[in-house]
């Protein structure tokens, strides 16, 4: 059987879940004007590999707010709440 991840992904994953709720605790909708404290976690720059847990590229945002970034990727870009994976170090 093939397992569904690997270990070295379970791993990060596990380190990515401390991290997510470190940085959502007490936090407020990172979109400009918004101030929900119901939020999610937004991987600016993506989740592939190291950016899982690059706190770096993690935004708060509720829930309206980040489906409105992920389906208007140019906004979002102008707004600083994307990267382009080509410009992530």
């Amino acid at each position: 059987m093939i397992a569904k991840r690997s270990k070295k992904r379970a791993k990060q994953e596990r380190e990515y879940a401390k991290l997510k709720a470190e940085y959502l605790k007490d936090r407020h909708c990172e979109y400009p004007g918004c101030y929900s404290n119901e939020v999610t976690l937004h991987h600016s720059a993506g989740r592939v590999g190291n950016l899982l847990t690059d706190v770096r590229y993690f935004k708060a945002l509720c829930w309206q707010h980040h489906s409105e970034v992920e389906l208007n990727p140019l906004r979002a870009k102008e707004l600083g709440l994307s990267k382009s994976r080509l410009d992530v170090q």
